[in-house]
């Protein structure tokens, strides 16, 4: 899936601007955003992203996983 179609429009400047960071560096940390849900609400996640490099070392590619931010793995420390 694109990730620009669970962007919520207000952010999606500021995190393409992450995504074009990413590529240029080798430490990929993972961060806290908002993603659209599939009924259309804004969600907070946790995104972790991971380049996928061809053979000569370029990046043509970002995998992404994210991860729901919900008041019980806050409550664990989980997200801290």
């Amino acid at each position: 899936m694109n990730i620009s179609s669970m962007i919520p429009e207000s952010l999606k400047e500021k995190e393409f601007a992450i995504l074009n960071k990413l590529i240029s560096t080798e430490v990929w940390e993972p961060y806290r955003t908002q993603r659209l849900a599939k009924d259309g609400q804004i969600v907070e996640v946790w995104l972790t992203a991971t380049p996928l490099v061809n053979e000569t070392g370029e990046v043509y590619a970002i995998a992404t996983t994210e991860r729901e931010i919900t008041s019980e793995n806050t409550k664990t420390g989980i997200y801290d």
